[in-house]
C-alpha cells in the first residue's frame, strides 16, 4: 500500500516534524553563532528566511540535526521517509507535484523537551568558547564514516 502526496505536503510535513521535535531550538543556537546550513543558498531572504522550501533542503540534515535525530531514535525513520521522494538535488530538485510514499513519519509522540535540552547544552558550549561549526562538522563527518560501505572494517563504528 502506498500514499500519494503532494510535493508541498511532504515539504510540510517535514518541517512539522522538525517542529515538533525541537529541532528550530538547535538551529537557534547555531544561526546565532554565525552558523547557517543555508548560507549562500539564492533563496534566502536576509531577514525573512527561506522563500523558496524544496524536498532537498527539507530532507538534509547537518550534523548537528543527524546526532539529534538519532539521540531521540528518529534518524532512521527519517531517512526513509526522504529516499522515498524523488528529484532530491542540492539546493533544488525535481520532485514531481504528486508522488507515492510508503507512509508517513508518526508524529503522534513526537516532544519538544529534548530538542529545548539540546540546544541549552549547546548554548553553553558555545558561552564556553566552543566551536558549534566544528562540532557539526564533527558530528557530520562521524555519521558519514559510520555509514560508509566504502570503510575498512576497522574503522567502522559498530
Amino acid at each position: 500500500m502506498s500514499i500519494e502526496i503532494k510535493r508541498e505536503d511532504i515539504i510540510q510535513h517535514g518541517l512539522n516534524v522538525l517542529q515538533l521535535v525541537g529541532s528550530h531550538y538547535i538551529c537557534k543556537v547555531c544561526i546565532n553563532s554565525g552558523n547557517s546550513c543555508c548560507k549562500g543558498c539564492e533563496f534566502l531572504k536576509d531577514g525573512f528566511g527561506c522563500q523558496k522550501r524544496n524536498t532537498s533542503c527539507t530532507a538534509w540534515l547537518c550534523g548537528l540535526q543527524k546526532f539529534f535525530l538519532n539521540e531521540i531514535g528518529l534518524l532512521d525513520e527519517w531517512e526513509n521517509l526522504w529516499e522515498q521522494v524523488p528529484g532530491q538535488w542540492f539546493r533544488r530538485d525535481n520532485t514531481p507535484e504528486t508522488i507515492k510514499i510508503k507512509s508517513l513519519l508518526n508524529i503522534e509522540q513526537l516532544d519538544s523537551k529534548v530538542g529545548k535540552l539540546i540546544a541549552t547544552k549547546l548554548e553553553l558550549f558555545v558561552k564556553e568558547g566552543g566551536n558549534v561549526d566544528k562540532l557539526e562538522r564533527k558530528l557530520n563527518l562521524d555519521f558519514e564514516l559510520r555509514n560508509s560501505d566504502n570503510i575498512h572494517p576497522l574503522y567502522r563504528r559498530h
